[in-house]
This record gives C-alpha cells, structure tokens and sequence, in this order.
C-alpha cells in the first residue's frame, strides 16, 4: 500500500510541475537525480520529504554535515519548483 501512495504522490507531483526524485549534493553542486539517472541541477525552490510533510531547503542547507561529515540531506526524496 505504502508504493501505490508513493506512486500517486510522484504522480501529482509531476503533474504540478515539480521535478522529482533524490536529492544529490557532492563538491561538484546540487541535483535532483531523476528516475533515469539523470542530474538535474538544483536551480529553484528545493523541498525534500520528512515523514508525510514538504520542507523547503535553504542554501545554508545543503551545507549541512552529519557529525561524519557526509552531506545531511543527500539522498532523501526531494522535488524541485
């Protein structure tokens, strides 16, 4: 059940005009991986998906590290305005 909600969500998401799929933040910049594999540069509003809700992300943001150091936000489901 939890893939058909998911499906539908991307789904409308497309719909809406947002491009979706994850989240990519290396030295190089910041991307959406699409379902392809294709980056796409991240060059609008950015949100990514935290429980059932949309947060948007700030610049300062994709600078965040985990206490490692890898990138805080990479790899989670994000969608691009």
């Amino acid at each position: 059940m939890i893939f058909l909600t998911r499906s539908i969500e991307k789904t409308a998401n497309i719909a809406g005009g947002y491009t979706v799929g994850n989240l990519v933040i290396d030295p190089s910049g910041v991307f959406i991986q699409v379902e392809n594999g294709e980056l796409v540069p991240v060059t609008g509003k950015v949100e990514v998906k935290n429980g059932d809700i949309w947060e948007a992300l700030t610049v300062a943001d994709f600078n965040d590290e985990t206490p490692e150091g890898w990138p805080l936000n990479a790899g989670l489901d994000a969608r691009m305005m």
